[in-house]
Order: C-alpha cells, then sequence, then structure tokens
C-alpha cells in the first residue's frame, strides 16, 4: 500500500548482463543474458500488483529491458520515461546510452525524460567523483520536485551509480557506506514530510 505520508522511490538495480553481443551499440551498453532475461520476467511477476505512479529508466539497454519487464507486467501499459543521466559511471565519454527511436523497438510507450542539466544536447560527465554526486543530486532533485507524498517512482539503474543515487537519497555522502546490490535488486528510500528519509529495504 502507499503511504500518504511519504514519496518512495523504488531504486531497481538492471537484470544479469554480457558484455560479447553489443551490436550496433558502445561497449559500455551491454545486452541481458538468457538468465537476465527471466529476471527481468520474475521481476515483473513480484511488481505488478504494485501501484506505481511514474517507471524511469536509465537509457543503456540492459536497464531499459529491465524496466520493459515491469511495465510489460501491467495491465495498463505504463509510459516508460528514458533519463541518459541515470547511465552507469565510466561510460565512454560522450556516449549518452540508446535514443528513443532504437528503444521504442522493445518497447512501445516510451519517451524521453526532461533533460535534467537544461542543456540542448546531453552534456555530463560520468567519469569522476564530482560528476557522479553532481548527477545524482540533479537526479534527486529531479523527484523531489516533481512528485508528491502518496506517490511511488520506480528507477532502474546501475550498481556504481546506484551507490550514488541511494546515499543522496538518504542525504550521506555517497561512498561513505557501499552497497552490494543484486541483479535485479530493489532497494526503496522514503522521503517523510518531517523531512527525514528513510531507508526501507535493500537487496529485496
Amino acid at each position: 500500500m502507499k503511504n500518504p505520508d511519504s514519496l518512495e522511490i523504488i531504486f531497481i538495480r538492471h537484470a544479469e548482463t554480457q558484455y560479447d553481443n553489443i551490436g550496433d551499440r558502445d561497449p559500455s551498453d551491454g545486452e541481458l543474458t538468457a538468465k537476465g532475461e527471466l529476471q527481468c520476467i520474475e521481476l515483473g511477476e513480484k511488481l505488478k500488483d504494485l501501484h506505481i505512479e511514474a517507471y524511469i529508466t536509465s537509457s543503456l539497454l540492459r536497464s531499459f529491458k529491465t524496466a520493459t519487464g515491469v511495465c510489460k507486467a501491467k495491465s495498463n501499459d505504463p509510459v516508460l520515461e528514458i533519463c541518459p543521466e541515470l547511465v552507469e559511471c565510466g561510460c565512454t565519454p560522450g556516449y549518452y546510452g540508446c535514443n528513443e527511436e532504437y528503444l521504442q523497438r522493445y518497447y512501445k510507450n516510451t519517451k524521453m525524460c526532461e533533460k535534467l542539466f537544461g542543456t540542448k544536447d546531453y552534456e555530463f560527465g560520468c567519469e569522476s567523483f564530482d560528476d557522479n554526486v553532481l548527477r545524482a543530486e540533479k537526479f534527486i532533485s529531479y523527484i523531489k520536485n516533481r512528485f508528491t507524498f502518496g506517490d511511488r517512482v520506480a528507477v532502474f539503474s546501475h550498481h556504481g551509480f546506484l551507490e550514488y543515487l541511494i546515499p543522496t537519497a538518504l542525504g550521506v555522502k555517497p561512498h561513505e557506506f557501499r552497497f552490494a546490490l543484486d541483479n535485479i535488486s530493489i532497494t526503496a528510500v522514503d522521503f517523510c514530510r518531517d523531512g527525514n528519509a528513510v531507508l526501507r529495504c535493500v537487496n529485496k
């Protein structure tokens, strides 16, 4: 059930990935394994009855296809939003993942998210600690400004960047403590009316 006194973000790591079948994408943009494809179906089954206001995913294929596993399990064909600012740390410089048209091959009801840095093109770093902290801060601020108490948002990203996103959501410095996030793991953070942030679950 939703909590009217909190805004909940469900952070989800992508399914199992391989990097020997990249096709026409950048070497940093891996494809799911056969096991990973099954994990997406399993995740969809687990979350199909959970009410979620929005689904936001990295533009890297492994994260996007994991998100489609959840969206396809829903009966209402929800919109899946692509947010390149959620890509993994250390991606090839200048590569911001797959575009909307490319990803619509896998799930039609897909659109690009608002550009979080307010520039015409996607221009952000994903290599240095400071770059990743800034991306995480921009994204968490965007979520808190866009949604309200009682809402629940599913965010699909990557192990390395989730280690920035989750601490930032909790109001602590990234890498003060580390997360060991399994494939398709769910970690939930609640933003409460009293200003506190609560780590609801880790690797569920």
